[in-house]
């Protein structure tokens, strides 16, 4: 979707110092981006080299100079790459209607101008909102509710006691609403499995990666809260309830019945144990692991401890088996002192 210098910048509500009549058809990175692309830059070797780029114009932050250059200057630059990309890049959108191979049951509620894609499952009782795009291979179950505007990309499932909000997108082959990992011992000695009769609630503006998993309640509701963004390979365990504005980032797990605080971040690899509460804002890093309920701060480290004391634990890691190597020949000596203070306490009683 070409447009003119003029209309970028009145969509990123910048000012434009050049050609407003200039059409640039593409966002590219700035080593890249030709004479028909626009480029944002923020990296400060960068900008003191735009003279060298190719690119048509660029978006660049206030006090820089662009003396001869087509630019749009803008206060916050990467907020800007995110608008450009959805304007010159959007998504694409199949058209309204329902694919031959798909199978939809008779009462299913399908809204206006919905896309299902080639052999793609909903089943009785669901309900579609409009504009939604169900690609191929998806699977509604029974009684499942999606909202307005969701797009859903091939192989997702979403299980019976599921209810989808409106602007989600849910990425290629994740799992909502299967079973929770509940099990108590058997008579048998074996593990008995608990039924899980709960759902899953996804709240408007959640975004799902691919190749997640998000567990039903065993009684009540999995809720993942309003613009939470979810990385690929997460697993959300069964009764979690995460707050609206959260980020979880791949292959990170949640154990059955955690709670994030709204706007919480949960790093890669990050694993938090069940029954952990963790307040609002708090920040988890990358391969954390967090036993218990954290305040707010951020955390590092297996079991997670504050960031400033993580640092200082972190560097002496490597030497602990130097220091246990000192600290035994220091209990060597002081033993070695104490057996010889002995003696000569010993003596000198003898003595008087």
């Amino acid at each position: 979707m070409p447009l003119s210098l003029g209309e970028v910048a009145r969509a990123l509500g910048g000012t434009l110092r050049g050609d407003p009549a200039r059409v640039v058809a593409a966002v590219r990175a700035p080593a890249d981006a030709g004479p028909d692309e626009i480029a944002v830059v923020t990296d400060r070797k960068l900008l003191a080299r735009l003279a060298e780029l190719r690119a048509g114009a660029l978006v660049v932050p206030p006090g820089t100079d662009a003396e001869g250059r087509d630019v749009v200057v803008v206060a916050a630059p990467r907020r800007a790459l995110a608008t450009l990309l959805a304007l010159l890049h959007p998504e694409p959108r199949r058209a309204p209607g329902v694919d031959p191979t798909a199978a939809v049951a008779p009462d299913v509620r399908l809204g206006r101008d919905v896309f299902v894609g080639p052999h793609a499952t909903i089943e009785r009782g669901a309900a579609v909102g409009d504009r939604c795009q169900l690609h191929a291979g998806v699977v509604v179950g029974e009684g499942v509710s999606v909202g307005d505007d969701t797009v859903l990309f091939p192989n997702v499932v979403l299980y019976p006691g599921t209810r989808v909000g409106a602007r989600v997108r849910v990425h290629a082959a994740s799992v909502v609403g299967s079973d929770g990992f509940g099990y108590q011992p058997g008579a048998s000695g074996l593990p008995e499995k608990v039924p899980q009769v709960g759902g899953v609630s996804i709240e408007d503006d959640v975004e799902i990666g691919a190749g997640c998993a998000i567990d039903r309640a065993t009684l009540g509701t999995t809720r993942i809260g309003r613009g939470t963004k979810i990385d690929n390979l997460v697993q959300v365990g069964h009764n979690c309830d995460v707050g609206p504005g959260c980020i979880v980032i791949g292959q990170a797990g949640l154990a059955g019945s955690v709670t994030l605080g709204a706007g919480t971040t949960v790093a890669g690899q990050a694993g938090i144990a069940d029954h952990v509460t963790v307040a609002p804002g708090t920040v988890v890093g990358a391969q954390a692991g967090v036993p218990s309920d954290l305040a707010p701060g951020v955390y590092l480290g297996t079991p997670a401890v504050p960031a400033a004391v993580a640092r200082r634990m972190f560097p002496l890691q490597a030497r602990l088996p130097e220091m246990k190597r000192t600290i035994q020949a220091l209990e060597e000596r002081c033993r070695v002192l104490e057996d010889e203070v002995r003696r000569l306490s010993t003596r000198g009683d003898g003595g008087a």
